[in-house]
């Protein structure tokens, strides 16, 4: 069970009047409520919900009439105090307030590139949390090129320009959807699917090459035994795309993925992470039962670029042997952050009593991060690699007065000792250098004599190739 603690008083006020001064949660919750920190309002009629995003100057619907229960998770309700989960680790706060602000009712934006751009600069000015560590000086941007947009007389500038803006960060979160139309094409199809196409073909030959008996489930999740020793093995590429929707016979990936997303696309957001996570619950019960005479087991997150955060802590979930505090968790909010949340993990009931070995690269990111971090609270949980990523944040989705959307990071994962590691990444135990660029990665899989993982080599010191690098201990 994962559990999230508010570490301030006056959240228990929040549980005492949810209780006792608002009839059991059966409060009225119609009305209009504003979100602590990320900028939004939420609307509540009966059953049903809009979502605005706003700034000082703006206020543009998210989510214009959508079912309540379908997306939210009610945790705690007063009068005056909401506090809901849409599926993540994160619960989300608001207070109600009297109207919803008068320019959210305005049909129309003034739609120019200086009124979009102000927008944009507006809400990362007031949201993203990770200017300092990416060394990114906001209002010098803001100088830069407001001149810039006054010259802009198209969408395929004004797109040339926020790209080139935003390309300044480097961080993965950040993502700009605009219309096809607006972008260039600069790389032959067949060129674009090549990473996709290496990826897999590393992930075959590691199963080919040093593991026995490979299953998988749902084209997410491989596992078997290591050849020449007794340890399990799990590959998991995603995290997301758990639920038990599909027949696992159906080898196709391509056959496969359409019938999964036609049905995880019919389902509700809240029905769809409860799915998500029941079915962790039920590929791992099978593959802790294949494992149970192993002495430990490697989970294999190098290839892992994301997905759920919720999902990544359920896995964690079936490795630990206690209840502990695994991170904290703020949002930004203008000049300062939301309450901290305290997420405590606690262990599976059927969960694995052996050694965990986590294996990572420049390329595990965001919730597979999230995993890694969350094993830093148990010092026997060992990790090989290189550093993570260092994008933690669940992304924040906003939009355009165009109707352009845009994302960016907002929240401050840290450790239990109040460490963060976006940017950096969280460092492992013992160092293999991979290359941070990810072709190159790719490519150290591949010499002149074939394949070779030098890491699952090091771990498996009987079957070592002795021409590949040595593994550093980290101090």
């Amino acid at each position: 069970m994962l559990i999230i603690k508010r570490l301030s008083i006056r959240t228990l006020f929040i549980v005492f009047f949810s209780l006792f001064g608002c009839n059991q949660n059966k409060c009225n919750l119609n009305g209009t409520w504003e979100q602590e920190g990320y900028g939004r309002i939420l609307q509540i009629k009966d059953s049903l919900f809009a979502y605005y995003n706003i700034t000082e100057e703006s206020c543009l619907p998210l989510v214009e009439k959508d079912n309540f229960n379908g997306r939210w998770k009610l945790v705690k309700a007063t009068d005056t105090e909401l506090v809901l989960n849409p599926g993540g680790e994160v619960d989300y706060s608001f207070t109600r307030i009297d109207s919803i602000p008068e320019n959210c009712n305005k049909a129309t934006y003034n739609n120019t590139p200086k009124e979009n751009f102000e927008v944009l600069w507006k809400t990362f000015n007031d949201h993203y949390a990770f200017f300092k560590p990416r060394n990114i000086n906001w209002n010098d941007i803001y100088k830069k090129y407001l001149p810039v947009i006054d010259t802009v007389s198209s969408d395929k500038e004004l797109y040339s320009v926020f790209k080139e803006i935003l390309n300044q960060f480097d961080d993965g979160h950040i993502k700009l959807i605009v219309p096809d139309s607006l972008k260039e094409i600069s790389k032959p199809e067949t060129i674009a699917k090549t990473k996709p196409i290496i990826k897999e073909r590393i992930k075959a030959d590691i199963i080919k090459e040093y593991v026995s008996d490979a299953k998988t489930y749902n084209h997410v999740v491989t596992w078997g035994k290591l050849k020449h020793n007794s340890y399990g093995y799990i590959h998991i590429s995603d995290m997301n795309n758990f639920a038990h929707y599909v027949a696992n016979e159906i080898a196709d990936k391509q056959e496969f993925r359409n019938r999964y997303d036609e049905i995880s696309q019919a389902k509700k957001p809240k029905e769809l992470f409860n799915d998500e996570v029941a079915g962790v619950d039920y590929i791992m019960n099978k593959i802790l039962n294949d494992f149970k005479d192993t002495d430990a087991i490697v989970v294999d997150l190098r290839f892992n670029g994301g997905g759920y955060g919720r999902v990544a802590l359920q896995l964690l979930q079936y490795f630990i042997k206690e209840s502990r505090h695994v991170m904290t968790i703020k949002a930004k909010n203008k000049d300062h952050f939301t309450d901290n949340q305290k997420i405590i993990l606690t262990p599976a009931k059927s969960g694995y009593k052996g050694e965990l070995i986590v294996l990572t690269s420049h390329n595990t990111a965001s919730a597979a991060e999230v995993f890694v971090l969350g094993t830093l609270a148990y010092p026997e949980i060992k990790r090989y690699g290189s550093s993570t990523r260092g994008i933690f944040s669940e992304i924040l989705w906003k939009n355009l007065p165009n109707g352009w959307e845009f994302s960016l990071s907002n929240e401050i994962y840290t450790d239990i000792n109040g460490i963060g590691y976006e940017v950096k990444g969280i460092p492992p135990n013992y160092k293999m250098s991979y290359p941070k660029l990810k072709s190159d990665f790719y490519k150290s899989f591949y010499k002149k004599n074939g394949f070779h993982d030098h890491l699952l080599d090091s771990l498996l010191l009987d079957h070592r190739d002795l021409n590949a690098p040595t593994l550093a201990l980290v101090k």
